[in-house]
Order: structure tokens, then sequence, then C-alpha cells
């Protein structure tokens, strides 16, 4: 097995196989031999155990009827003597000879497996059907002592005679010839188990010496078989790895290693073509990638702030348009449920229309600015305007939606009539927005109110507070988050998108206002506060009021 030379008759393979077998053989029969050892001593220690307990329940039998005897004195001697002792010392005695005779039965079933004659097992039947009696006879004894009269006594001659024969044979020297039955076959079993545990290690000794010596012959063997293709492999896989593939197996005997040098030399043929090709496909791929990144890096910085600009304002523009359209359906409804009013009822209500429509001009334009510039913003025209202005047509265009909704809705009486710096259209959506919420989070029945007041000598409040489903104090700092909404409002009204607020609050810091959402008393409801800059100057003339009419006409 040591030579590398072309005249052996084996292949490597094959006188593996044969050492592997020279090893597994011995191993089998040492197996074999060594569970056969081990069957013997678990025989001999299960034996030596029923024999041991087979002993202790002698024992066991014995201080149980010592103590059936001095419970037998007691009650000689009008002494205080619990009959329930008695029943529980017989009873314990009948236990031992349950348990004697389940070992006895054991113990033979043991030997019958294994061939064995029976002398032991007859002896321990006789043992028992003497225990039989000796029990038989204490049970009716001492039941004579129960059921003597007062003025009868019984000698303790009588009692030791009782509990110290039976048919002429002595209890005592009975159970210790009993006893030593028993302890000799214990130390007999002992001895044998001690016997099989020796023969068990010195096989156990014998094999694993064989083991070793075999192990460490075909160890030897083996190695200075493998170390000179193993050493030509290392070297070339060495030569692999750091990245030289003109290396190549040249130097292997074997016909197994011989094949493997084949397929490593061809794999690092392709491997060195490949690598050629590579080298040159990846300079020319970088080159192209560097391009083509940079190229698509600056058109999709580009598409990502148009579409993210686009997607904004035209979520901002559906949610607008959903109340216009309902004040519109709500006016038209209400003119056409009348059938005799006069015409300047309708007029008011195409009036109402007419404003609502320009607010929808507006979402329009925005969209129309989306078209022009992705990135733009909603248009501000700020100016000096009169509150009055703004919140008259509000209030007109939030009662149709009260009255849909069933709830009360009250205005500033009188009005405030102040000027503010701001875009009355974008004002009027800003305040139509918070109108909305407050009228859809309200209960049927409710109350919606909407107060001015003058905040300090440079700046307006307005607060639209309502007696609705309220909102959580912890809620209160994600309620302008675009999209968010409360566990409360979803429940409420599942149909809502989570805009409003954020629309509002935007549109009011572009006129330089401040919007804020506080939590009513008791947690009931939920106030809008919006902060304005007063005008620097209340005046304010009529040609500015035309002017500013017909610009909103213009844009509506």
């Amino acid at each position: 097995m040591t030579g590398f030379g072309p005249h052996r008759t084996l292949s490597y393979a094959a006188q593996l196989q044969l050492a592997m077998v020279g090893l597994a053989a011995p191993a089998v029969i040492f197996a074999w031999l060594g569970w056969q050892v081990l069957a013997q001593s678990q025989y001999r220690v299960e034996r030596g155990r029923i024999a041991s307990d087979i002993y202790t329940s002698l024992l066991e039998f014995d201080l149980e009827k010592a103590s059936l005897r001095k419970w037998s004195y007691q009650q000689a001697l009008d002494q205080v003597a619990d009959p329930g002792q008695r029943d529980a010392s017989l009873m314990r005695m009948r236990a031992q000879i349950t348990r004697i005779a389940d070992k006895a039965e054991r113990a033979a079933q043991l030997d019958l497996e294994r061939g064995k004659v029976l002398d032991e097992h007859a002896q321990r039947l006789g043992l028992l059907d003497f225990l039989n009696d000796v029990v038989g006879k204490l049970d009716r004894e001492t039941a004579r002592l129960l059921i003597q009269d007062d003025s009868q006594a019984w000698p303790m001659a009588v009692i030791d005679a009782d509990f110290d024969q039976l048919r002429g044979v002595p209890l005592a020297d009975a159970l210790r010839d009993a006893l030593e039955v028993e302890a000799a076959a214990l130390d007999r079993e002992r001895t044998r188990a001690d016997d099989g545990l020796s023969a068990a290690r010195g096989l156990f000794v014998t094999a694993g010496s064989f083991g070793f010596v075999a192990t460490f012959i075909m160890a030897v063997l083996l190695a200075r078989r493998l170390r000179q293709p193993l050493k030509h492999l290392e070297d070339g896989l060495s030569a692999y790895q750091e990245g030289d593939f003109t290396y190549r197996f040249d130097r292997f005997r074997d016909t197994e290693f011989v094949t493997l040098g084949q397929q490593l030399n061809a794999m690092a043929t392709e491997v060195e073509a490949a690598r050629a090709r590579g080298q040159q496909n990846r300079a020319e791929l970088e080159r192209t990638v560097a391009a083509r990144t940079a190229e698509l890096r600056r058109t999709l910085d580009e598409l990502a702030a148009s579409e993210g600009a686009r997607q904004k304002l035209l979520a901002d523009i559906s949610h607008e348009l959903r109340t216009p359209v309902t004040v519109i359906r709500g006016e038209a409804q209400v003119a056409l449920r009348h059938k005799a009013v006069s015409p300047t009822t309708y007029r008011t209500a195409l009036e109402r229309i007419v404003g609502v429509t320009r607010q929808m001009g507006h979402l329009i334009e925005d969209l129309l600015v989306l078209v022009r510039d992705p990135k733009g913003q909603p248009l501000i025209a700020a100016r000096d305007i009169g509150l009055s202005d703004v919140i008259g047509p509000v209030l007109e265009t939030a009662q149709s939606l009260a009255r849909e909704r069933e709830v009360i809705l009250h205005g500033p009486d009188p009005y405030c009539d102040v000027t503010l710096r701001a875009d009355p259209a974008r004002l009027r959506q800003v305040l139509g927005c918070l109108l909305d919420n407050a009228l859809r989070y309200s209960h049927p029945g409710g109350t919606v109110r909407l107060a001015v007041a003058q905040e300090s000598a440079d700046r307006l409040e307005i607060q639209i507070s309502d007696q609705g489903i309220g909102i959580d104090p912890d809620d209160l700092d994600r309620v302008f988050d675009r999209g968010w909404r409360s566990e409360g409002a979803r429940m409420h009204r599942p149909d809502g998108l989570g805009l409003g607020l954020a629309i509002a609050r935007q549109l009011t810091h572009a006129q330089g206002g401040v919007l804020e959402i506080r939590g009513g008393p008791d947690g009931q409801g939920v106030i809008a506060v919006v902060s304005l800059p007063l005008a620097v100057t209340d005046d304010r003339p009529d040609q500015e009021e035309k002017e500013a009419h017909g610009h909103s006409a213009d844009r509506g």
C-alpha cells in the first residue's frame, strides 16, 4: 500500500475499502462479544437485585411480626392497644408476602429465559406458603385477644408460643434460614455480576487496544500513501488561490488523482481564458456604466422631485374638490326641493354656487401650475382684505353642509370687520376646510361655532370649535401629518384621506399665519385656531375692493 508504482494490482480506492473491511470485521466481533457479556452482567445484576429485595422484605416481615407481638402484649395487659394497629401490621405483612411472590416470579422468568434449573424458585414457593400460614395463625390468635372478657387473662407464655412456633416449627429459625438462603443468593449473584463486569472490562480493553493499534497502523499507511498527491494538490490550490492559473497537475500516479488533475488542469485553462475576456469586458463595461449611471442619477433626481410634488398637489386638489362639489350639490338640492320660490332665492343659490366654483377655479389653476412646473407651489396673492368679505361666504357655504349633516352652525355676531393681510381665496379655502372637518366629525344635533378675536395689536385670531368626537392628547402632535388619521376619526368617518389639516396649515403658513389644533374642554370636541396678521393700515378704498373682486372673478 505504500508504493506509487504502476505495477499494483488494486486501485487506491479498492485497497482503502479492503482496509476498512479489515477494521470493521474485528469491531463487529468485539461488539457482539461485548453485547453478550453485558447481557449476562445485566442478568446477574437483576438477579442480585431480586435477592436483595426478597431479603429486605423478609426483614420487614420479621419487624412487622415483632410489632404485632408488642401489640398483643399491650392487649393482654389491658393497656391501650389500637385495633387498627393490628390490622395495619397484618396488612403490611401480607404486602411483603406479595412483594416476595412478585420478585420470585420475576427471578423464575429470568432463569427460564436462560434455561436455568428452578431450584431457588421451588424453595421460595415453600417459603411463601409458610409465610402465609404464619400470617393466618397470627391473625386468628390476635383476633381472640380482641374478644376476651375483662376477667380473662392471657399468660405471656401463651402469646410467645403463638408467635414463636407454627406446627412445631420455630418461626425465628425458619425466618433466619430463609434470610440466610437469600443472603447467600445475593452474595452469589454479586460475585457473578462482578465476574461478568471484569470480563466486560477485559473485553473492552482488548477491543480498545486492538482498535487503537489497528487504526494507528492504518493511519500511518494512509498518511504515507497520501502524502505526495496531497502535497501536489496543496501546492496547486495555493497557486490558484493567489491567482496563478498557470500551475498544472502533472505529477500524479494514482488513477483517481490523475483524473482529478486532468479536470483541474482543464478548469485552470478555461479560467485563464475567461479572465482575459473578463478583463476586456470589465474595462469597457465600467466606462459605459459610469456614463449611464451619471445620466440616470440626474434623471432620477429630476423625476423624484417632480413626481413627489405632482402627487402631493394632486392629492391636495382631489381632497379639496370634495367640499365644493358637496356644496354645489347641496345648494342645488335645496333650490330644487322648493316648488314655489321667488327668483331671489334661486339667484342667491346660484350666487353661492358661483362662489364655490371660483374656489374650484383656484384648485384648477393650481393643477395648471403643476403641469407647467412640477416643483411649483400653489399661488398666494396676499393683500389687504376685510374679514367680513371672507367669513360671510364661508359661513353661507358651510350652512348647506351643516343642514345636510344636521349640525347647528353659529358665526360671529356681529362680524368683526377688520382688515387682514391675506389671500381671500386661500383664506376661504382654509376656513372652509376647518369648518368641513368640524361638521364632519360632529354628532347630529351638535353645535359648531366660529368666533373672531383680536389676539394682539397686529394679529387676529379665528377659532372654530365643535362638540364632536374630540381628539386624544397624544395625537395632537400628528394631526398635521399627511395621510394620518386618528383611530376615532377612522371609526367615525372611514372615508377620509387625512389631508385636510395638512393642506390648511400649508396655506395658512404661506399667508404668514399660524394654525393650531387644541382639544376641547373636558376632552369633548376640537378647537382649531387660525392666527393671521392684520393689515398695516385699515384704509381700503372702494377702487381696491372692486379690483379685488375682479381679480377673484378672473381666477375663478
